[in-house]
């Protein structure tokens, strides 16, 4: 249970310091590239890809580093 809840706190961490790391202009570029039809307002700012991206490499940090907390005790 300990090892979860280790693995959970890490996993957003992470997640939230990558997600600070990526910059908001390129993306807003790329989310217009995706939407060529006409654009409602809402898909003009999707940046869903960030929020998935971002929490999937705090999860593999995370998932590293209670492994190697876990292998070293």
């Amino acid at each position: 249970m300990q090892l979860l809840v280790t693995l959970f706190i890490f996993t957003i961490c992470y997640g939230l310091l990558f997600l600070s790391i990526f910059p908001v202009k390129p993306l807003q570029k790329i989310s217009d590239f995706t939407h060529k039809t006409k654009k409602a307002m809402y898909k003009q700012y999707d940046l869903t890809w960030p929020y998935f991206f971002s929490f999937l490499g705090g999860y593999v940090v995370a998932s590293a580093m209670v492994y190697l907390i876990q292998d070293s005790i």
